[in-house]
């Protein structure tokens, strides 16, 4: 899904752009990113905080049109993990996906920004 293109009343008003129509283009330049809303935590302090950095860094790059798609989101968080964190990574992002998943003790994070959600794992 192409980030600008979010369709969801839920995410128009977390993007600044409340009121449009469900096909209204968001403008991701004018985004405000929230606070991270962690929903389920088992990861050192260090991997959690590069979490919501990497991800936070993600959303910046969407606004500059680099990262249009939640995949190349995916993507771009999974390959800084790697490249951080010895291991595999596995990174899901999207607005509504169910889970349940294996992973390595202390690996694995759930969290939203504004109504964006993201699952990092390492298993493998």
């Amino acid at each position: 899904m192409d980030i600008s293109k979010i369709g969801s009343s839920a995410i128009d008003k977390s993007f600044g752009r409340g009121g449009q129509s469900k096909d209204a283009v968001v403008i991701v330049s004018n985004l405000e990113i929230h606070k991270p809303v962690v929903t389920f935590c088992d990861m050192n302090q260090a991997q959690k905080e590069f979490a919501f950095e990497t991800a936070e860094h993600a959303f910046k790059l969407s606004a500059k049109r680099e990262k249009r798609y939640f995949k190349d989101i995916a993507e771009y968080i999974k390959n800084e993990f790697d490249n951080k964190f010895q291991g595999t990574w596995h990174v899901i992002v999207g607005l509504h996906f169910g889970s349940f998943v294996s992973y390595e003790s202390q690996c694995m994070i759930h969290f939203y920004i504004n109504q964006l959600g993201f699952m990092i794992y390492k298993f493998g």
